[in-house]
């Protein structure tokens, strides 16, 4: 019985320092260090000219099931 007891002691540790660690490395994941500037234009080929997608050509598809 105290085997037992022992046992769910230890595996219980190890799943809370197992969890602890998990938690550690995923938010060191989701800390990007930014390198250099990004610019983006909002409007393609100048102020003038409008953003808007002009026609195009229709590809026909067929459902797959």
């Amino acid at each position: 019985m105290r085997l037992l007891i022992i046992l769910g002691l230890i595996g219980y540790v190890l799943y809370k320092f197992g969890n602890l660690l998990f938690r550690a490395g995923a938010a060191s994941q989701q800390r990007r260090p930014t390198q250099g500037n990004v610019n983006v234009n909002s409007t393609p080929g100048g102020p003038g000219k409008s953003g808007k997608i002009k026609g195009g050509e229709y590809v026909d598809f067929e459902e797959v099931k």
